[in-house]
């Protein structure tokens, strides 16, 4: 059973990890590196931890909190904690790389390191809460975390070699993710609480949660494809 709940855990990052490496170029990112970039994304998930533990959780008395609680916490204590953390790992470690050599890499070194951060989190979780949990997250969070690194990753790549809009798309980087991640979580955590908008149906709350995760998961897919569509033009000015 262990090993079960083990493999849960582990089994969708890597998958998820594996098929956004096979869209690298040859010569291109190193394996070494990204091994690096995944163990950080699992580091970065203790800043968000500590910080979410001194916050306190909104969905443990959600009688005493308003709507904008349950906003300022999925939107500031768990996005923008958690998207910011990674950031920082891309930012820092994987942007100054050699190895980071088009704006794809950006991309593959950013999924990487949310997939280590999302392999904790989901170490944690089925833990917790066991088998169910796990395929749930199997289907929806972790493709999530993933379409949240393709979108931040896509603009720090082109940040990278387009100086000029350097700063505004570092932050569009952040931005957008952090916006998509805390509508997510802010309509799952109305859900879960049930007694914070009693008079909107769960189905209501679900149908937000989906679209948020449909925007995300449809923008991250647009992003891979004018990556391979671009790759293609070159290829073909080579020949």
């Amino acid at each position: 059973m262990l090993l079960l709940l083990l493999s849960l855990a582990i089994a969708p990052g890597i998958a998820i990890s594996l098929f956004i490496y096979s869209f690298r170029k040859m010569g291109g990112t190193s394996v070494r590196q990204l091994i690096i970039s995944f163990l950080l994304g699992m580091c970065a998930t203790i800043p968000p931890f500590l910080i979410q533990l001194a916050t306190g959780d909104v969905r443990d008395e959600p009688y005493r909190h308003s709507i904008l609680s349950f906003a300022w916490f999925a939107f500031v204590i768990v996005a923008l904690t958690e998207e910011g953390s990674k950031y920082l790992v891309v930012r820092w470690y994987a942007y100054p790389l050699d190895q980071f050599q088009e704006p794809f890499d950006g991309v593959i070194y950013s999924v990487i390191t949310g997939m280590g951060f999302a392999t904790v989190e989901n170490i944690e979780y089925v833990w917790k809460f066991g088998v169910e949990t796990g395929v749930a997250r199997m289907f929806l969070s972790v493709p999530a975390h993933a379409a949240f690194a393709v979108l931040m990753g896509y603009n720090i790549g082109l940040a990278k070699f387009q100086p000029e809009r350097k700063r505004w798309l570092m932050a569009k980087a952040l931005l957008i993710v952090v916006l998509l991640h805390g509508s997510f979580d802010f309509f799952l955590f109305l859900k879960q609480s049930q007694t914070a908008l009693e008079h909107v149906s769960d189905g209501m709350l679900s149908f937000c949660a989906f679209t948020s995760f449909y925007i995300a998961i449809r923008q991250a897919w647009k992003a891979i494809r004018l990556h391979t569509v671009r790759e293609h033009d070159d290829d073909q000015e080579v020949n």
